[in-house]
């Protein structure tokens, strides 16, 4: 629209003045389909302790891993799955379960943490350092050291 054909008014002046445009409501910003508000995830404690467990159970010939699969990063799940392999191979089972006897988590920013846990399989005490970080919404292991 131009200047030109918008509708005009005679000031006290008499010279021609544009009228107001009509004044519109902004539209509303579109809804992203899939957008959700994140959140801080909660205490990785019990994941933590549920995961070192499983680890140490598979490292010492016990069942895969595989159910654990969606909490472990890929590059950690293959290297756990070829030691337990080896394990297997080595004749190695489990005279006893696995139990935690502690586990210390410090949140080290609002989307990791860092937890150390102390298993014993019943020969002997290991200690297990892992980092597990926010990835979708959810706790994901991204390193692991088992000692």
């Amino acid at each position: 629209m131009s200047a030109a054909s918008l509708p005009t008014s005679r000031g006290q002046s008499g010279a021609p003045r544009l009228a107001a445009a009509p004044h519109r409501q902004p539209r509303p910003a579109a809804p992203v389909p899939y957008a959700r508000e994140r959140r801080v995830l909660g205490d990785p404690t019990p994941l933590a302790c549920t995961v070192a467990k499983a680890v140490m159970e598979a490292l010492l010939g016990g069942p895969a891993l595989d159910s654990y699969a969606r909490w472990i990063e890929p590059a950690v799940f293959a290297q756990v799955a070829r030691q337990r392999s080896l394990a297997r191979r080595a004749g190695l089972s489990r005279s006893r379960p696995v139990g935690v006897r502690r586990a210390r988590v410090f949140r080290v920013s609002r989307d990791a943490a860092e937890v150390s846990i102390v298993v014993d399989d019943g020969d002997h005490c290991r200690a297990i350092a892992m980092r597990l970080e926010d990835v979708t919404g959810r706790w994901l292991v991204t390193e692991m050291h088992v000692g």
